[in-house]
């Protein structure tokens, strides 16, 4: 598929609500397509992919140690975590496997219409299963990630312009907090297109030095519970395009980061006030104008 191929099907019914498509090539930008009624260069709601944002901050702690992937919920978050829950490590948080009884994505909702103690609510949450048997999305267990790391760092936001927007030229950007001040862990970033482009690089390229943490990151963890879900590592979904290992980023109405190391960087976003019932996630136009690049590019270097 070419990049003109893919920009027409993703125009199209049931991609309509798409707005952007970038393509940068081994660091070259080769596309920056609006398809919709806002720039690439104006911020919005992320939804999803605030959760590999947040996977990068996390593991960046691990490298500074000031947090480890065996770290207990007891550990980070103290007496306030109930017994049942106490043995969930920060590696079970990025897996999706803590074990909690979550009640679905839609479940986030409700917790986020209390005024206030989010963090006490998902901690109180019955613990279904024991830590690290069984995937289950949990929009939950990024927000205690969330929680865990904030003890370990301080200001999460502060620790996030410091190790990703600052280093990378990303200058708006809106991030929220809960009540008690916690940075969202499971939705609300706000980036444009072009800036999303720009950590999907960094991301590529190892440019936050994460090294070994950032490969165990992005190969497969759990089998990414239904059938239509990929296999998902630490905060990142991961799947194999024209032969190569690749991993993506992916929100709510249509976003997506998908990296293909050594090759390229694709971003689209989507506008959900143009959501339908038809409309359908943009994620195999992506993957197939991926496998085009990659076969037109058979030695890509960084």
């Amino acid at each position: 598929m070419s990049i003109s191929s893919a920009v027409a099907s993703l125009r199209s019914a049931p991609h309509a609500h798409t707005e952007h498509l970038v393509v940068i090539r081994r660091g070259v930008p080769v596309a920056e397509e609006s398809l919709g009624v806002r720039r690439p260069d104006e911020p919005a709601d992320v939804f999803s992919v605030t959760k590999s944002v947040l996977g990068t901050l996390v593991l960046s702690a691990v490298r500074e140690g000031r947090i480890g992937l065996d770290t207990t919920l007891g550990e980070a978050l103290g007496d306030r975590v109930p017994p049942p829950r106490r043995a969930v490590r920060i590696r079970h948080l990025l897996a999706m496997t803590g074990g909690a009884e979550c009640g679905g994505p839609e479940a986030i909702d409700r917790v986020t219409a209390l005024g206030g103690g989010w963090v006490r609510a998902l901690l109180e949450s019955p613990q279904a299963h024991p830590p690290g048997t069984r995937f289950q999305y949990d929009n939950g267990a990024a927000h205690l990630l969330a929680a865990a790391v904030t003890e370990a760092v301080g200001d999460l936001r502060a620790y996030a312009e410091r190790i990703v927007f600052r280093p990378l030229g990303i200058e708006r950007w809106h991030w929220p907090v809960d009540p008690d001040g916690i940075a969202w862990g499971f939705s609300g970033l706000r980036v444009s297109a072009t800036d999303l482009a720009r950590i999907g690089e960094a991301w590529r390229t190892d440019a936050f030095a994460l090294g070994d943490l950032m490969r165990r990151a992005t190969r497969p963890h759990t089998g990414g519970g239904a059938p239509e879900m990929r296999p998902y590592g630490w905060t990142f979904w991961t799947d194999t395009i024209a032969g190569h290992g690749v991993y993506y980023a992916a929100g709510w109405s249509g976003q997506v980061v998908l990296v293909v190391p050594d090759h390229l960087s694709v971003v689209v976003t989507g506008n959900p006030r143009f959501l339908t019932e038809r409309s359908q996630r943009p994620y195999p136009v992506v993957r197939e104008l991926a496998a085009a690049e990659i076969s037109q590019d058979p030695c890509g270097t960084r």
